[in-house]
Order: structure tokens, then C-alpha cells, then sequence
């Protein structure tokens, strides 16, 4: 039984350094997919399939393994609800529109030159916002991939 209430931020960020560590192409087939979708998780610049992740955290969270392939778009919700941003991969890699073009593609060009319309200056950027902090290192049992105590030793590969 799946039960995505138990998943939580470090158990994904577990996921995404043990994907990071064994390479993307076999931690999707890990987790029982061919091919990565067209939606992706996107952290710190990089792109993860989301349902391999899911399954992965709902293992450590749950002890119960699930098959990637059985994860619905329904479940991306789990991953903004804790913070994660995920995107269509397409929607990624179509470029920006350039600044300035307002005309709409198929409409007529207009014969009149543009005016310059003189702006009011901006007021005062507010003080600076207390710089974010960073995300917490977590160290992993090199065997188990669990999250390790303080004590520095695996409870479970004693």
C-alpha cells in the first residue's frame, strides 16, 4: 500500500544524492522504468525523474519498495508540498521570448514608427533579504544509503 504521508524532504534529497552517485540512467532502471518522463524534478539546476525519486523515498520512508512505473502524475503533489519544483522537461528547454517583441506572430506590422514613453524612476530597492540557508549535508551509510547518526555509525550495519 502506497503512503506518500510518510515521505518527507530528506528522504528525497536521499534519493537524489543516491541517483547523483550511481548515475541517472541506472537508478531509473532501478526502480523499474524503461525511460524518464516528460516531468522532471528539478534541484539545484539538475533533473530527476520524479516517479524513480518517489519510489526510492517511499522505500526509505516506508520500508516498502514500489515500482516507479505505478506512481501517477497525481503523486508530483508530494514533491511541491515539500518544497520541490517540478516542471514539464519541454517546457524547460523551449527558450525564453526575447524582450521587446510584442507583436504576435501572424499579426500585420504596424507602418507607424514606436514612441519612446518616459518612465517614472523606481523607487529604492528595499534593504537586502538575510542570504537563504543551505541545505543541511546528509551523511549516508555507504552500505544502506540510511541517513547516519551523530555518532557517525550505521544502527543497522553494525
Amino acid at each position: 500500500m502506497q503512503n506518500f504521508a510518510l515521505v518527507t524532504r530528506i528522504h528525497v534529497l536521499t534519493a537524489i544524492k543516491v541517483h547523483d552517485q550511481g548515475g541517472a540512467q541506472a537508478f531509473v532502471e532501478q526502480h523499474g522504468l524503461d525511460e524518464t518522463g516528460d516531468i522532471v524534478l528539478v534541484e539545484r539546476g539538475k533533473r530527476y525523474d520524479y516517479r524513480a525519486l518517489l519510489a526510492f523515498a517511499h522505500g526509505k520512508a516506508t520500508g516498502t519498495t514500489l515500482d516507479a512505473s505505478t506512481i501517477g502524475f497525481d503523486r508530483v503533489k508530494v514533491l511541491t508540498d515539500l518544497g520541490f519544483t517540478v516542471a514539464s522537461a519541454s517546457e524547460l528547454d523551449r527558450p525564453a521570448p526575447t524582450r521587446g517583441s510584442t507583436r504576435v506572430p501572424g499579426s500585420p506590422r504596424s507602418a507607424t514608427p514606436r514612441t519612446t514613453v518616459s518612465r517614472t524612476p523606481k523607487a529604492p530597492a528595499a534593504a537586502p533579504k538575510a542570504p537563504a540557508k543551505p541545505e543541511p549535508e546528509i551523511k549516508l551509510c555507504p552500505s544502506c544509503f540510511t541517513q547516519l547518526p551523530a555518532s557517525g555509525q550505521c544502527d543497522f550495519c553494525e
